[in-house]
């Protein structure tokens, strides 16, 4: 039995055509399943949780970072393996860890032969996170691009932000060093990439038991519009207004809200930590 949780909305209706991929190939096989769609904000998270505590074996959630995140928030993998499918407009976790494959079928299919695969996530006081985690900037285009009216991507928000952002002092505590930062951003990664393609953390692997945390600062003698297209192309790591510490817990004090894939929170601590292999999913294979 294979239970599916979507946002039919997902990548502007891309949901609801991975739905029907996903479950005409299980009707082919005559495949138990039943479908949850979720109608609002914290939806998803509410059906999982009820899901599991009724006994499922298999939760598979189609949608983007969002719904993976409420899914992921909602899993009990005591009792449950969460499965994936991306159907969102960015689809970054899956893109920068290749973690389920961006075709339906073959993704459904994975689900189906069973072949376990493992992988971390962060967990962010007590909240979860799939992908990464982040103050600052991120946070701030974020906020610009929901509030647009025709609806800017996530790099033209990026742009709009860098011109007029003021960065901000954080303090990051990991290894048992204490350092302070004039921030534009902090991220802490287990995914490589946000945004829709923007590669935070080129180098981070989503099953090494490791968080790279990555911080920018203002750069000292270049306007900071200047650096986008480095950050973009996530060339930006050797720069000396970029700092990469890898550890497994981090607590960081910032007066800014957080966002945990793509999902704003405030009052929030941002004290993470590694789950090892917390992730209970399923192997990919092309």
């Amino acid at each position: 039995m294979i239970d599916i949780v979507v946002n039919k909305n997902s990548g502007k209706g891309n949901g609801a055509k991975c739905l029907e991929a996903a479950t005409s190939y299980l009707d082919s096989r005559s495949i138990e399943y039943a479908v949850h769609p979720t109608e609002c904000v914290g939806h998803g998270c509410a059906i999982t949780k009820e899901l599991c505590e009724r006994g499922a074996d298999v939760i598979t959630a189609i949608g983007g970072d969002g719904t993976f995140h409420e899914v992921l928030n909602g899993m009990d993998f005591e009792k449950a393996r969460m499965g994936l499918i991306p159907s969102g407009r960015g689809n970054d976790f899956a893109i920068g860890t290749k973690a389920a494959s961006f075709d339906p079928v073959k993704a459904i299919a994975d689900i189906v032969r069973g072949e376990h695969k493992d992988l971390d996530y962060i967990q962010v006081s007590d909240k979860r996170c799939i992908n990464v985690a982040g103050t600052g900037l991120d946070v701030e285009v974020l906020l610009k691009a929901a509030k647009s009216k025709n609806k800017l991507s996530y790099v033209a928000s990026l742009f709009r932000c860098l011109l007029k952002f003021k960065p901000y002092p954080v303090e990051v505590t990991a290894n048992g060093e204490n350092r302070s930062y004039n921030c534009i951003m902090v991220g802490v990664c287990n995914g490589t990439q946000i945004g829709g393609g923007i590669r935070l953390s080129p180098i981070s692997i989503a099953d090494d038991g490791k968080l790279d945390v990555i911080v920018m600062e203002k750069p000292k003698h270049i306007p900071t519009v200047l650096v986008m297209p480095k950050f973009v192309k996530g060339k930006h790591m050797k720069k000396p207004y970029t700092h990469h510490i890898l550890c497994e817990s981090v607590s960081i004090k910032t007066p800014a809200p957080l966002q945990l894939d793509g999902e704003i929170y405030y009052d929030l601590p941002f004290n993470a930590h590694v789950v090892k292999d917390g992730l209970k999913t399923f192997s990919h294979k092309d």
